[in-house]
This record gives C-alpha cells, sequence and structure tokens, in this order.
C-alpha cells in the first residue's frame, strides 16, 4: 500500500486516478486521515467492511449487557435481595 500526503493530492489531483489502495496522510500533523479504496475493488472490500462493522456493533452490546447485569447484581446485595 502506498502512502500519499495531502499536499500531494492537493497538487497533482490525478493521482487519485492511478490510486488503487493507499494510506492518505497529514505530515505536518503526523497523523494518517484515512485510507482510498478504488471504486473497483468496492464490490470485494463493502462486505468485510460490514461484517466488521456488525461485529464491533456486537461487541458493544455485549460489552454494555455484561455491565448492566454486573450493575443488577451489585444492585440485589447492597439492597439485601437475595
Amino acid at each position: 500500500m502506498l502512502t500519499y500526503g495531502v499536499t500531494d493530492i492537493q497538487n497533482k489531483p490525478s493521482l487519485m486516478k492511478a490510486m488503487d489502495v493507499a494510506e492518505i496522510v497529514d505530515r505536518r500533523a503526523h497523523a494518517t486521515l484515512g485510507y482510498f479504496i478504488s471504486s473497483k475493488y468496492a464490490s470485494y472490500i463493502k462486505p468485510i467492511l460490514e461484517q466488521i462493522d456488525r461485529d464491533e456493533k456486537m461487541s458493544k452490546l455485549h460489552r454494555l449487557k455484561h455491565h448492566q447485569d454486573m450493575e443488577f447484581v451489585e444492585l440485589g446485595v447492597d439492597d439485601g435481595i437475595k
């Protein structure tokens, strides 16, 4: 994967046509801004990204449920409910 700076893309927009997969960085801030994926790979990558998104959401829901379960357990012990 190639890395392109924001300034490079601003100075030569035609780079976008040549890119397949690239990391876009802000070299002044030393930060990654994101990734560019050509539309010709969208049919391959979109299902993978959707699966990752679903997995992350399910993981968050499971953590939230576990946290709420623990609060109910603590509440029951504190209130003398057995």
